[in-house]
C-alpha cells in the first residue's frame, strides 16, 4: 500500500508539475499576446498618424494646385485682354488709315470730274464718207 500511496504521490507530484508548467506557459504566451497587441495598436497609431500626414499633405498640395491654376487663368485672362485690346487699337488704327485714304480718293475721284468737266466735248455726230 505504501508502494501505491508513492505511486499516487508521484503521479499527483507530476501532475502539479505538468500544471505549473502549463500555467507558467500559459503566462508567457498571454504575456507575449500582450506585446503583440502593444505592438499592433503601435502600428495602428503610426499608420493612423502617417494617413493623416499624407491626407494633410495632398490638401496641402490641392490647395496650393487651385490656387496656382487660379493664378495661372487669371494672368491668361489679362494677357487676353491685353492682346485683344492691342489688336483692338491696331484695327482702329488701319479703320482710320482706310478712310484717310478713302476719303483722299473720294477727293480725287472729285478733283478728277471737275478737270473732265472743263474739257471741251467732242462731237459724238459723224459725217458718213460715201
Amino acid at each position: 500500500m505504501n508502494q501505491y500511496l508513492d505511486k499516487l504521490e508521484a503521479g499527483v507530484y507530476q501532475l502539479i508539475q505538468k500544471f505549473e508548467t502549463q500555467i507558467g506557459e500559459n503566462k508567457r504566451q498571454q504575456e507575449e499576446i500582450a506585446r503583440l497587441q502593444a505592438a499592433i495598436a503601435k502600428q495602428q497609431e503610426a499608420q493612423a498618424q502617417q494617413k493623416n500626414e499624407h491626407e494633410a499633405a495632398v490638401d496641402e498640395l490641392s490647395e496650393a494646385l487651385v490656387a496656382q491654376m487660379n493664378n495661372l487663368k487669371n494672368e491668361t485672362q489679362q494677357r487676353i485682354q491685353e492682346v485683344t485690346d492691342e489688336m483692338q487699337s491696331k484695327i482702329d488704327a488701319l479703320t482710320a488709315e482706310n478712310q484717310k485714304y478713302r476719303d483722299a480718293l473720294a477727293a480725287n475721284a472729285e478733283h478728277l470730274r471737275t478737270l473732265l468737266a472743263r474739257l471741251p466735248q467732242e462731237n459724238t455726230t459723224t459725217v458718213q464718207e460715201g
